[in-house]
């Protein structure tokens, strides 16, 4: 998640890290000690608040365009307990560079509050897994440093096995 001083407007990305404050990537803005300040204005963290960022979802899932298919997460196996889940296509996943990568994967409930985030280091392909026991719906969501923030929308996970019998090797109706 990002969050916003309100005091300076810095912006903090838990996925990235603030390298003067020795702040390592992955680390939750609560995780924070608090005798470290904001690097702009010296402010508290406490100062600090979500910053609500719009889900991109495709127009047309049957005829993506290139921008969509280097975006959009996509499943690669589900099943009752878990999804397995990459950004962009099998063949050409999302580019993972310094100034463009996905910086995270979020598992979404039915609600719209994140249940489970994958932090994606710089050079890692965009790939993660979650555990989906207990959920009839989810979404997942790809934050991309350049483009924001893409979801596929909710999935109900009986609905996708009907849709996709190929993937149905371990789930029963």
């Amino acid at each position: 998640m990002r969050f916003l001083c309100v005091n300076c407007w810095h912006i903090y990305d838990e996925a990235l890290w603030e390298i003067d404050d020795g702040i390592e990537p992955g680390t939750g803005i609560d995780e924070i000690s608090q005798e470290v300040h904001c690097p702009s204005c010296d402010g508290s963290f406490e100062d600090f608040s979500v910053i609500e960022d719009e889900v991109i979802y495709a127009e047309n899932m049957d005829k993506l365009t290139h921008i969509e298919r280097e975006h959009m997460p996509r499943i690669i196996h589900l099943d009752m307990d878990k999804v397995e889940v990459c950004v962009g296509e099998e063949e050409e996943m999302h580019p993972s560079g310094e100034d463009h990568r996905v910086t995270a994967i979020y598992l979404i409930d039915d609600e719209g509050h994140i249940v489970e985030e994958v932090f994606i280091m710089m050079d890692e392909d965009p790939v993660a897994e979650f555990d989906i026991s207990g959920l009839d719906d989810f979404e997942i969501r790809a934050s991309c440093s350049q483009h924001g923030l893409w979801g596929t929308g909710l999935i109900n996970v009986e609905e996708y096995h009907r849709e996709h019998p190929e993937d149905d090797n371990e789930f029963e109706v």
